[in-house]
């Protein structure tokens, strides 16, 4: 198993077709004959027409029951039984490392065996393929055989190969696949592969798209770059939480790349070589958070994630901009995974025989989300429960994905804090009813939105959902059965309420959900007025958006602003203390509160006595 790293091997190549030669293969069968006249008898009196053999030490083989067959069991019959019926013995040499342009590159075996070899062959799989090629290996004296790995296997997608030998008695062996560091040339590895790229008419022009290079080149330099002179790569800084331009790229490791050229921009090895890594298991070691990571081999293959690694996520798809969940690892793709330590792992798996199927129940329910908008997906939403989640955050919450750009998110109010920067929150099955905070958030666009739900677990019988729009104070009972449509309102954030439980509890919470939604926005009279020096005022907001509230005097002057920012729906209590904007008091005498939003605006009066 390699661990993920940057390697400083060589370089290059393109895909040909595969040329084999195969020669017949002729198996001499070996006689062996027993001739009942050598052998002694016992002194027993036969029971049947079974032969028993003594040994020359005295004894009997075997004691046998009634029935035609010849047994041998003991003594030195039986060693020398043991011996011809041993598999062949195998001693083979592999390369680690091929060249492009390499002459006489050899695969060989040393075989031993009592019986006589009757063939040996080599059998290649080549990357990609289900399938195993035979190529007979050539003797070169009575234990030596050796096949030539010819150019034909020498291409991006690599092989591994296996030696094979059976002897004179049918007996078989073979030796573990071996796979080499395979150097391509320059130009061979593109990302125009109508077969297996994921980007086969490359990357588009002003779309945000994460890439990986599947392959060890040997420069992994990337020049400046700037969008406005053509493109731009970024990379994400998890420590920083915030986007750089990264000078080099890394195996393993995806980059957010934008162009805005006329034509899709399509990436190859065209000015350096690089070597294919080998077709074994290719470990990819996590960060804690969100990691952006890719495939090193050219095509697709299948993961394994450890504990607390939820992913992968693929950005952008000809059905929009924004985040799905997918299965496998395609080349030339980026992906998101997230890891809750430092040390999570991607196993990815070239071929299929290598992975384990989990095949444990799942315990609880699970509700994926969808939303959507012309030109813009989030497909990674979830809620539910499950056997070992908690209540509050944990590892089974999947935290918001970093993105570039204009963006559609579903997000989750997990700690019931107003703070919404989860896309998934699965609770525990201790409890049954439960009610979930959600936003559609939308981010430099406008436009209608639709979110529909698929259910993945069974559900309890019993579990009942309820689904409200805050904005429209609307019920739509029959999510997830049929989706909801959000007509645009010019609005970058809709609060949902989602209700799951019995159905009496979700009943009770609809009502009382409704109860705490204002109807209309509502600056009140502060109290107590007069006051000195602290007083408080009401407000009531039907939706969630930017608000400010502050405080003026007799001439129009700003004296202090209480708030300014996003505030949730529903009923707040503020207050002031009588202090301006530079926490000194002021003076006795007539000021006036406003609250104001984008549709809003209203004023009160109010009087300092002191």
């Amino acid at each position: 198993m390699r661990k993920f790293r940057t390697n400083n091997k060589p370089s290059a190549f393109s895909l040909k077709a595969l040329v084999f030669l195969f020669f017949p293969l002729f198996i001499n069968a070996q006689e062996f004959n027993i001739i009942s006249q050598q052998v002694t008898l016992s002194q027993s009196p036969m029971t049947s027409d079974s032969l028993i053999l003594n040994g020359s030490i005295g004894n009997n083989y075997r004691e046998v029951d009634s029935g035609d067959t010849l047994f041998l069991k003991s003594g030195l019959w039986n060693i020398a039984s043991g011996i011809f019926s041993s598999p062949p013995m195998i001693n083979a040499s592999f390369p680690d490392t091929i060249n492009r342009y390499a002459k006489d590159v050899y695969a060989q075996a040393i075989v031993y065996d009592m019986n006589g070899v009757q063939n040996v062959e080599l059998k290649v799989q080549i990357g990609g393929s289900v399938d195993q090629l035979t190529i007979p290996m050539e003797a070169i004296d009575d234990s030596t055989y050796r096949v030539d790995l010819h150019d034909s296997l020498r291409s991006v997608l690599n092989f591994r190969a296996k030696i094979v030998t059976i002897d004179g008695m049918f007996n078989e062996s073979n030796t573990s696949f071996s796979a080499p560091h395979l150097q391509f040339a320059n130009d061979e590895l593109t990302m125009r592969d109508s077969i297996y790229s994921h980007y086969p008419d490359g990357i588009p022009s002003g779309k945000w798209r994460l890439f990986s290079f599947p392959g060890d080149l040997d420069s992994m330099y990337l020049p400046p770059s700037n969008l406005d002179e053509g493109h731009v790569f970024y990379d994400w800084d998890r420590i920083n939480k915030n986007w750089y331009k990264p000078d080099s790229m890394k195996i393993g490791k995806a980059y957010w790349f934008k162009h805005n050229y006329a034509e899709s921009v399509i990436f190859s090895n065209k000015d350096v070589s690089g070597y294919a890594v080998p077709l074994e298991e290719y470990v990819i070691e996590l960060n804690q958070g969100a990691n952006m990571v890719g495939s090193p081999f050219s095509f697709p293959v299948q993961a394994v994630l450890s504990d607390g690694v939820k992913g992968p996520f693929r950005y952008g798809s000809e059905e929009g901009e924004g985040w799905e969940d997918v299965d496998g690892f395609e080349p030339w793709a980026g992906y998101a995974v997230y890891s809750n330590s430092d040390t999570g792992t991607i196993t990815l798996k070239p071929f299929t025989d290598s992975i384990v199927v989990n095949r444990f129940l799942n315990e609880g329910w699970r509700l994926e989300l969808d939303v959507s908008s012309d030109g813009y997906i989030d497909r990674i939403g979830a809620i539910g429960r499950k056997e070992g989640a908690l209540e509050r955050r944990d590892i089974h919450d999947l935290p918001s994905v970093p993105s570039l750009g204009n963006s559609l998110r579903l997000l989750m109010d997990i700690e019931s804090d107003g703070t919404f920067d989860h896309c998934s929150d699965i609770r525990s099955l201790e409890e049954f009813n439960g009610v979930w905070n959600m936003q559609i958030q939308k981010n430099g666009f406008q436009g209608d939105v639709e979110m529909t739900g698929s259910i993945k677990d069974p559900l309890p019988a019993d579990l009942r959902f309820g689904l409200i729009d805050i904005m429209n104070r609307r019920l739509i009972q029959d999510f997830p059965g049929n989706g909801i449509l959000i007509k645009d309102q010019d609005v970058a954030i809709h609060d949902l309420i989602l209700i799951a439980g019995e159905e009496s509890y979700v009943n009770q919470m609809i009502d009382q959900i409704f109860s705490d939604i204002p109807e209309e926005y509502s600056l009140g009279q502060n109290y107590p007025n007069p006051f000195n020096p602290t007083t408080q005022m009401e407000i009531a907001l039907p939706v969630t958006e930017r608000i400010s509230l502050s405080i003026y005097n007799l001439l129009g002057q700003k004296v202090v602003t209480l708030y300014t920012g996003e505030m949730k729906y529903g009923y707040h209590t503020m207050r002031w203390n009588g202090m301006d904007q530079f926490g000194r008091p002021v003076s006795s005498g007539v000021y006036f509160s406003e609250l104001r939003t984008k549709s809003f605006r209203k004023t009160k009066k109010m009087l300092l006595l002191k």
